[in-house]
C-alpha cells in the first residue's frame, strides 16, 4: 500500500521550476519550428517562382498545393498528438471548418476529435483518488484501465458503481493547466511574428483569444456539469435529444461521473445506415436542436465536433441525438435570437441599412 501511495503522489506532484522551464522551452521550440516549416513550404515555391520570373522573364507556373497542404497537415497532426493540450483543441476546430481550410487539413486534423493516444492508467487513477480522497475500489466496483476515448483535456473510462450501474468517468489530465498556458504564450508569439512577416496573413489571434477565454472555464468540470443540467432542463420532454445523466455527488473539479451511453458518430454515414437511422432527415433534426438552443434558449453547446454528437434511431428510424462534453457551452446576450431573426429578414429583403443595424446590435463590427 505504501508503494502504491508513493506512486500516486509522484504522479500528481507538481513539477519543479527547472523541469517546468525545460518543458516550456521544449514545447515552445517544437511549436515554433513546426510553424516555420509549414510557412516555408508555402513561401519557398513562391520565392523560387518570383526569382525565375524575373530572371527568365516568364510568368510563374501554377502550382498544385494539395501535396503541400497534406504534408503540412500531417506534420501539424503529429505535433498535436505528441504535445497534446491546446494544440489538440485547435486541430479539433480546424477539423470542423471546411469552409475555411483546405480538405487535406480538415480530413487529417479531424482525427484529433477522438483518436488520441491515452495517458497511462496510473496517472488517471492518481487524479481520481486525489479528488475523492480514498481508493478507487471504494468508489467503483469496477474501473476499466483502457479508456473508451482520449481528448485534449481529459480521457473517459468505463466503470461500474457498487449499485451495478454502468457509468462513464471523465478524468482531467493533472498537468493540463500548465501545458495550456505554455502553448497559448508560444502560439501568441508565433502568430505575432507571422503577421509581421507575411503580406497576407491569416489572423490567428482572434482564435487564440477565444481559446484563452474559454479553456479556463472548460478546465472546471463543475461548470460543465451545470451546463449539461441546464440544457437537459430546457429539453425536458423532447425525446429527440439525450443528455447523459450526471452523478453530481461523484463529480468534482477534475472528475465527472455520468451514465454510459452509446451511439454512432454523426458523420459516420455507413454506420448510421446500418443502425437504421433515416440519414436524409439527420441534419434537419440536428439544426432544429441547435436553433432551439441558440435562438430560443440563448444557451448552447459550443463544441459540436462529430466526436461529441452520437446518434441512435428511434422506433420510426428518426435520429435521436446524444450531446457529449459541455465544457464549451455559451450563454448569449439578451435579445440575440431576435437580432439573428432581424438580420436574416434584412438579408432576404435586401435591406442594407437594416442589415448593418442588425450586425451592430448583435455586437459585430462592420466596415
Amino acid at each position: 500500500m505504501r508503494a502504491i501511495a508513493t506512486t500516486h503522489a509522484t504522479a500528481l506532484r507538481p513539477p519543479g521550476i527547472a523541469r517546468r522551464l525545460r518543458e516550456r522551452l521544449y514545447r515552445t521550440t517544437r511549436i515554433g519550428w513546426t510553424a516555420l516549416r509549414v510557412w516555408l513550404r508555402y513561401k519557398a515555391p513562391q520565392w523560387r517562382d518570383g526569382i525565375a520570373a524575373r530572371l527568365l522573364r516568364r510568368p510563374a507556373r501554377p502550382r498544385d498545393s494539395a501535396a503541400i497542404h497534406q504534408r503540412n497537415a500531417d506534420e501539424v497532426f503529429a505535433l498535436a498528438v505528441g504535445l497534446r493540450g491546446m494544440l489538440v483543441k485547435m486541430c479539433q476546430i480546424i477539423g470542423t471548418r471546411s469552409d475555411i481550410f483546405p480538405p487535406q487539413y480538415v480530413q487529417t486534423l479531424a482525427k484529433c476529435q477522438d483518436r488520441l493516444p491515452p495517458r497511462p492508467f496510473e496517472v488517471i487513477r492518481a487524479v481520481v483518488e486525489a479528488e475523492y480522497g480514498r481508493p478507487l475500489h471504494e468508489v467503483f466496483e469496477a474501473f476499466a484501465e483502457v479508456p473508451v476515448a482520449a481528448a485534449s483535456l481529459a480521457q473517459v473510462h468505463r466503470a461500474r458503481l457498487h449499485g451495478g450501474e454502468e457509468v462513464a468517468v471523465k478524468v482531467q489530465y493533472p498537468d493540463i493547466e500548465h501545458i495550456i498556458r505554455t502553448d497559448l504564450a508560444a502560439s501568441r508569439r508565433i502568430a505575432a511574428i507571422y503577421a509581421r512577416f507575411d503580406r497576407n496573413p491569416m489572423d490567428f489571434l482572434p482564435l487564440l483569444d477565444e481559446l484563452q477565454r474559454h479553456l479556463a472555464m472548460e478546465l472546471d468540470f463543475r461548470r460543465e456539469v451545470e451546463s449539461a443540467e441546464r440544457v437537459r432542463a430546457a429539453f425536458a420532454g423532447d425525446a429527440s435529444l439525450v443528455i447523459p445523466r450526471v452523478h453530481v455527488a461523484l463529480s468534482t473539479r477534475r472528475v465527472i461521473v455520468m451514465e454510459f451511453v452509446t451511439g454512432t458518430k454523426v458523420n459516420d454515414k455507413a454506420g448510421l445506415e446500418a443502425a437504421g437511422v433515416h440519414v436524409p432527415s439527420l441534419m434537419t433534426g440536428l439544426m432544429r436542436i441547435f436553433n432551439r438552443m441558440i435562438l430560443a434558449q440563448g444557451f448552447f453547446h459550443a463544441d459540436p465536433h462529430p466526436g461529441n454528437i452520437l446518434v441512435n434511431p428511434d422506433e420510426h428510424g428518426k435520429a435521436r441525438f446524444t450531446l457529449l462534453d459541455f465544457g464549451l457551452a455559451k450563454a448569449l446576450p439578451e435579445g440575440f435570437g431576435m437580432g439573428i431573426f432581424e438580420l436574416m429578414f434584412s438579408m432576404m429583403t435586401f435591406n442594407e441599412s437594416a442589415m448593418l443595424r442588425a450586425f451592430r446590435e448583435l455586437g459585430f463590427e462592420t466596415r
